[in-house]
């Protein structure tokens, strides 16, 4: 694939991403040899996989919730296997952070991935935004983990002790 090759097919991949055609953007990265595809374009094809993983195509999944998991994981090994490269990159801390926050179900791993995103670009609204998010989601974590171990102990203290199991004679 020759660079004007690989630019149009750049802007052909922006233009099904923005009509949420997220399987055409698959198919035809998959069609270049893997070999050949380089960095951008593994990246790119990282970023198909997130969004049919959470959006599917034409946003079907947008609104319940419902994230494929297979789909996601998939993303994020494609940007494990350009993690050298990307390390260092907004754009591919950017794509990590997304998938792993959709992934883990957790902002813990997101929130080192926006992190660095916020550090290689710190004027970005979107990066202090995911910065924020995760933040937030690890805040309310906490909140269920202190609380559920408060429900815990009440109820240790509260229940009986025939109904522990423990034998009074």
């Amino acid at each position: 694939m020759n660079r004007t090759e690989e630019i149009e097919l750049l802007e052909q991949l922006e233009q099904w991403n923005s009509k949420d055609e997220y399987s055409q953007c698959i198919q035809a990265i998959e069609a270049i040899p893997e070999q050949e595809r380089g960095y951008l374009l593994t990246v790119k094809l990282s970023r198909a996989y997130s969004n049919l993983a959470v959006l599917g195509d034409h946003g079907v999944h947008g609104t319940d919730g419902e994230v494929d998991g297979d789909l996601i994981r998939h993303a994020i090994d494609l940007l494990e296997s350009v993690r050298t490269q990307g390390e260092n990159d907004p754009y591919w801390n950017s794509r990590m952070g997304y998938s792993c926050l959709m992934a883990y179900r957790s902002a813990a791993t997101a929130y080192e991935y926006a992190k660095c995103w916020l550090a290689l670009a710190p004027d970005d609204p979107a990066a202090q935004k995911l910065v924020r998010d995760c933040e937030e989601y690890l805040e309310e974590e906490k909140a269920l983990e202190i609380d559920l171990k408060e429900r815990e102990e009440f109820i240790r203290r509260e229940t009986p002790d025939d109904e522990k199991g423990v034998i009074c004679k």
